[in-house]
């Protein structure tokens, strides 16, 4: 269950930090596709780093 929790805070911070991201690049709201392609890229590069610790 905490392994759940984890990868679920995980995405919801990689999300976050995506749309801030282009909220600041973009100076405003972003778009929602790109939103999300960025927030799943952040994902999958952060599941890969934890993978490689272990």
């Amino acid at each position: 269950m905490s392994d759940d929790l984890d990868t679920i805070d995980l995405f919801h911070g990689c999300a976050f930090a995506a749309f801030v991201e282009l909220c600041v690049e973009r100076k405003g709201l972003p778009d929602a596709e790109a939103t999300r392609e960025r927030a799943f890229r952040y994902y999958e590069e952060e599941l890969a780093r934890k993978n490689r610790l272990r």
